[in-house]
């Protein structure tokens, strides 16, 4: 296995796990229960893969509510 990112909190982390299986990339979560970093984990044939797919959703421009004009 292979870790992919690391996430301060869970509910990032299991956000990522959704995003990486929706894309029939199978996750995995490690948390070392001692207040270190969440680790999501793929199994190494498909890291690469996986870490273009995050790279590419943190490059893609936010859908923001707030950043909208009003009218």
């Amino acid at each position: 296995m292979t870790t992919v990112t690391t996430c301060s909190n869970e509910a990032e982390a299991e956000l990522i796990k959704s995003v990486l299986e929706e894309a029939n990339i199978p996750a995995s979560i490690i948390d070392d229960m001692f207040g270190g970093a969440i680790r999501v984990q793929v199994e190494d044939e498909v890291a690469e893969e996986a870490r273009r797919l995050l790279a590419a959703l943190e490059a893609a421009p936010q859908d923001n509510a707030e950043d909208k004009p009003r009218g």
